[in-house]
This record gives C-alpha cells, sequence and structure tokens, in this order.
C-alpha cells in the first residue's frame, strides 16, 4: 500500500492551462474536471449568469454569481449531484461560497505563483477571510450596493461558520458540562456583528450627506477657530456629542456656542461623507 501521510502536507502548483491540459471531453456531461475548470473560468471572467443582470451584488475578484440550476444546465448534471461537488469543494477548502435565496457567489481559493502571498486552501474559511467578506458587505450596504435581504442572510451565514468554528476549536462535553460555554460563544458572535452592522448604520447615515456642502465647517475652522487644531478637536466632540445624543448639557458649552454648534451640524457630516466617498471602506 502506498504511504498516505504527506497526501495533505503535500501542494501542488497548478495553473489554468494546465487544468486545460487535463479537461477531458466525454459527451456532453462535464467530469469533475471538467466543472472544476468551469469554475474557474467562471471566477476568473468574474461571471454573473445572465438571470441575475439586475441583482444588486457587487463581485469582487475571484468571485462568480451563479444558481444551482445553471450549473447543472451547464454540467449537465443532476441539481443534486452540484449541490454534492460544491458541498465537497468546499470541505476541502477550494472555494467559499455566499449563499443567497436563488443563487450564490462563489469564491475560488487562488494561490499566487509569482510572490506566494496569495490565500492558501486552508484560509478560505479562516476568521479572517470571513471577516473580511462581511465587512466588504457591509461595505457595500453603506455605499448603496447591497440589498438588505442579501446583507441579512450573509450576517446568518457568517454568524453559524464563526459559531461552527467556536464548536469545532473547542468542543464541550455535554455530559459534564451546560450549554453556558455554548451560549457564551454565541453572545461573543452575536456582539461582534452588532458592534460593525452598528459601524454600517453610522456610515450609512453619514453617506446620505454625500451631496451636502462643507464650507461653512471649513470656513469655521479657519474664521472662527484661527486654524487652531486643538481648537477643531474640542469643537469636533462636542459635535459629534451633539449628533449622536441630540443635545449638550449646559457645561458642554454655552448657548450661543450650541446654537452655533447646530449649524455646523450638517456641514461637518458633509465631511464626514466625503472623506467616506473618498476612502470606499469602513473606518
Amino acid at each position: 500500500m502506498m504511504n498516505n501521510k504527506n497526501r495533505t502536507a503535500n501542494k501542488i502548483l497548478a495553473d489554468m492551462n494546465f487544468f486545460d491540459y487535463l479537461k477531458e471531453k466525454v459527451g456532453d456531461r462535464k467530469t469533475k474536471t471538467g466543472a472544476y475548470y468551469d469554475l474557474l473560468e467562471k471566477t476568473s471572467a468574474g461571471f454573473i449568469t445572465p438571470f441575475l443582470k439586475n441583482h444588486q451584488y457587487v463581485l469582487q475578484d475571484n468571485q462568480c454569481h451563479v444558481t444551482i440550476s445553471d450549473l447543472a444546465e451547464d454540467w449537465h448534471w443532476h441539481r443534486a449531484t452540484v449541490r454534492s461537488f460544491l458541498d465537497r469543494l468546499e470541505e476541502m477548502g477550494q472555494i467559499h461560497r455566499t449563499r443567497f435565496a436563488k443563487s450564490i457567489v462563489i469564491t475560488m481559493s487562488f494561490t499566487q505563483a509569482d510572490n506566494g502571498t496569495g490565500s492558501s486552501p486552508e484560509d478560505a474559511g479562516s476568521p479572517d477571510v470571513l471577516t473580511d467578506e462581511l465587512d466588504a458587505a457591509l461595505a457595500k450596504w453603506v455605499f448603496g450596493d447591497m440589498l438588505i435581504i442579501d446583507l441579512e442572510e450573509i450576517c446568518g451565514q457568517y454568524f453559524k461558520k464563526r459559531l461552527d468554528e467556536f464548536t469545532t476549536n473547542e468542543p464541550y462535553n455535554e455530559a459534564d458540562e451546560s450549554m453556558s460555554d455554548l451560549d457564551s460563544n454565541k453572545k461573543k458572535i452575536v456582539k461582534e456583528i452588532v458592534g460593525r452592522i452598528a459601524m454600517a448604520g453610522l456610515q450609512r447615515e453619514i453617506h446620505k450627506s454625500r451631496f451636502d456642502s462643507t464650507t461653512a465647517f471649513i470656513d469655521f475652522f479657519n474664521n472662527d477657530l484661527l486654524s487652531d487644531w486643538g481648537e477643531l478637536l474640542e469643537v469636533t466632540k462636542l459635535i459629534t456629542k451633539l449628533i449622536l445624543e441630540g443635545s449638550l448639557e449646559e457645561t458642554d458649552a454655552s448657548s450661543e456656542l450650541r446654537k452655533t454648534l447646530l449649524t455646523l451640524c450638517k456641514p461637518f457630516k458633509a465631511s464626514l461623507a466625503e472623506y467616506q466617498e473618498n476612502k470606499k471602506a469602513l473606518l
């Protein structure tokens, strides 16, 4: 019997030309290699099935947006066979799926041959990759490129995958332990997601001010504050409190200053929106 101890440890480097060479033609039905190559082609091209042309999801690099039915038709497979194949690819770390009601976004795991900085297959489901995907989805929602119904699904998938990681890495013995560990992990993940959504909600509200003018706030800094950065920081603290809490205490500022700060809230948010628009990312 052959020694299999290195089957997992040993990796191979193969580009699309190599897979194209291995691809076999077996009638109209694709082999597993052919189906995998088709996914490589689709993700490299940023393929979106025509059925979803008006969908709001914005593809990132190495992603394609498809339906199970379309893949089944392209590969001449049964839909259940397609699902089983994708399940296995994801288990092996070759792809990552973002599921929607009637479609899926497939992200391929590529290793860059030139500098070795690409993600390895093992990284496909790592916390950093999952978090980056959630943040990217939240950013798209902030800028109006994703619908709430789609973001809702991504948040739910993130919660499930993170909980699965906790369960895998920190298993508990149900005979000896209560469900407190599992409940604690759930609370941690919920707290994390709620925090990210809260930040995105603030950013989305700020984004609405992108067409307002920043002139009044800049003029206030130049003329009233005499370009004093320390004074600007103090005023920024007050305006931020005013925006978030809706009012200021008498100890925070005089009535005259409070009136001035009220007029500065709109151009202040416009400054934030302008910065955010240029950065195109969550802070």
